[in-house]
């Protein structure tokens, strides 16, 4: 009777085995197209043997040792950090086309072709120097020339803004993500709580969000006995266990004194180690793409500046000049000019002289005086000192006001002046000789601003084609295009400024390395791609549904149900039999 009591349970345990197959089975084939989810198995072993005969053993049927999730943790680590890189990539490519799009090169709006329009006016000038046409010539270029300057600079903040908003909502989004891994993490544990398998659906979930994670920022993790995950960001834990440290921002001053957001640690502010993932594309983008061309086209833009106004300031227009007052101020008149940035100055004073003329309201000359411009400790020349050395000169008056303009009148009513530079053997500005303080201070000069936020043409020039200094009109050299000259050759002439490199190869240059990084940024995306798809199909063959598979799977349990309720068939005929005789 114990024979066929057996034999019963063998069959009951058959059904038990082969329904429990069935529902994994059917579990995976409805899960077939749920993202993040992992194909389950159903382990099936035998039960223990007993003795049936003296010496003689058979089973006892069969049971599901187990429910597993076919997961590869080292291929999903490999995979998610794939991933990271993919999105940090992938924003960077974005970028620099953003950049490289900004730029609008290879139409007549662009940059380079304003700036061959700007340089050619000025050739035109300095065959007729004292033609009113060509100077409004000049005088229309520059100012379109710098308004697309401005405006390219304004796009680049733009994108710059854009990045530190999306850094902002990124961290946002990160935060709560390792909040909810650390609130899984007890999930998992209490409901697994020693039974291995019972929370695939909490595991699932999971990895799906350490999945999200990673690809924002870079993670690794550890999986501690009982289920949780340790979650590192570098050598730096994030999460341990259900303690989350959190992740915020603070705004910090950039390089180009634009406003920066860091990515810190919520509960001790420090800094994250961070190396691939959306958060790290992000903050590449920014700092070393976008700020990166900021920073140059700036750089660009003050040498534009600079060596434009340092021929312009030496020489005299066809206007007579009875006031000059500087652009740029000192923070302290009294302090050296050796340290310009220290002082506010932008630019560097040079030692050397400058010719100060003083004409009668007839325009004949008075006097011609040198002024010596010496920035060499001991005794370095300060703007008070500037100050006094012009005042000194009869005929002209100079002060520093108090916000550190310096100042230059003429004394007496009708009288003029103007400044000249040393010449060369070819009668071009000798400026080993010549010092650039004029320039530097913002005096008589054809271009404001320091940079490419603020660049423009000088305002008291707009509609006055009379104040552009094409030579030395004043002196009497009505058709001198000497200074004209000089600054058209600025074009293909290197320069100090720029490491003598012309402005129009030096722009040149930042517009091809905006090409070849978006190039450079578009295989690296590409190839991270392969990578990550590459490794995409190893974890599909691993934790991915087959329908294929198992629609087989669905055949194989539902044979073996039907087989064990046919075995159990049997014995209950043998069953009826036997009660049949004994009574």
């Amino acid at each position: 009777m114990s024979l066929i009591n057996g034999s019963l349970q063998i069959g009951q345990t058959g059904l038990s085995a082969s329904q429990a197959g069935l529902s994994v089975t059917g579990n995976n084939i409805s899960n077939s197209a749920t993202p993040g989810y992992s194909r389950q198995v159903a382990n099936l072993v035998p039960t223990q043997y007993y003795e049936v005969f003296p010496g003689k053993y058979t089973g006892t049927g069969v049971t599901v040792s187990s429910i597993n999730r076919l997961v590869d943790e080292s291929l999903n680590s490999r995979y998610r950090n794939a991933s990271g890189d993919v999105a940090s990539f992938q924003l960077q490519q974005q970028t620099m086309s953003r950049l490289e799009a900004a730029f609008n090169e290879l139409t007549d709006d662009d940059i380079s072709s304003r700036l061959n329009s700007f340089f050619a006016a000025w050739s035109s000038l300095q065959i007729q120097p004292q033609d009113v046409a060509s100077r409004n010539v000049v005088l229309q270029n520059a100012d379109t020339m710098t308004s697309v300057i401005r405006e390219l600079r304004t796009d680049l903040k733009d994108v710059h803004d854009d990045l530190n908003s999306q850094i902002k909502a990124s961290v946002i989004e990160a935060d709560t993500l390792a909040k909810q891994i650390a609130a899984l993490n007890s999930d998992i544990v209490s409901t697994e709580a020693g039974k291995s398998g019972s929370a695939s659906a909490l595991r699932d979930q999971r990895d799906s969000l350490l999945k999200e994670l990673n690809s924002l920022i870079n993670i690794s993790t550890r999986e501690n006995e009982g289920g949780s995950v340790t979650v590192y960001i570098g050598s730096e834990p994030l999460i341990q266990y259900t303690d989350c440290r959190g992740l915020t921002i603070r705004d910090v001053a950039g390089n180009n004194g634009e406003k920066i957001t860091e990515i810190i640690f919520d509960d001790n502010d420090g800094q994250l180690e961070l190396t691939t993932g959306r958060l790290n594309g992000m903050l590449i983008a920014r700092d070393e793409m976008v700020d990166g061309v900021i920073s140059e086209l700036d750089n660009w833009s003050s040498a534009m500046i600079y060596e434009v106004n340092k021929l312009h300031s030496i020489g005299s227009s066809m206007e007579k000049v009875q006031e000059m007052v500087s652009d740029y101020k000192v923070i302290d008149s009294s302090e050296p000019l050796t340290a310009a940035a220290g002082n506010g100055l932008n630019w560097g004073v040079t030692n050397g002289v400058i010719n100060v003329h003083i004409f009668d309201s007839s325009g004949e000359i008075i006097t011609t005086e040198q002024v010596k411009i010496d920035v060499n400790a001991p005794g370095s020349d300060s703007l008070d000192s500037v100050a006094a050395k012009l005042d000194a000169i009869d005929g002209l008056t100079s002060f520093v006001d108090g916000g550190g303009y310096l100042h230059i009148e003429s004394s007496s009513a009708g009288d003029s002046f103007a400044f000249s530079a040393v010449k060369d053997a070819e009668g071009m500005v000798d400026f080993d000789a010549t010092s650039n303080i004029l320039a530097v201070l913002g005096i008589n000069t054809f271009f404001s601003g320091n940079n490419a936020s603020d660049i423009r043409l000088k305002a008291e020039l707009y509609n006055h084609p009379e104040r552009v200094v094409a030579g030395n009109f004043a002196i009497g050299l009505t058709t001198d295009g000497s200074i004209a000259s000089q600054i058209a050759a600025l074009a293909t002439k290197g320069v100090q400024s720029l490491g003598g490199i012309s402005l129009a190869n030096d722009f040149s240059s930042l517009v091809a390395d905006i090409a070849s990084n978006t190039k450079r940024s578009e295989d690296n995306y590409s190839a991270s791609a392969a990578v990550r798809d590459t490794l995409l199909l190893e974890v599909q063959s691993i934790s991915g549904v087959s329908i294929d598979e198992e629609t087989m799977n669905l055949i194989t349990f539902q044979r073996a149900y039907q087989g064990a309720a046919k075995y159990i068939g049997v014995v209950d005929e043998l069953l009826d039999e036997l009660m049949m005789l004994i009574n």
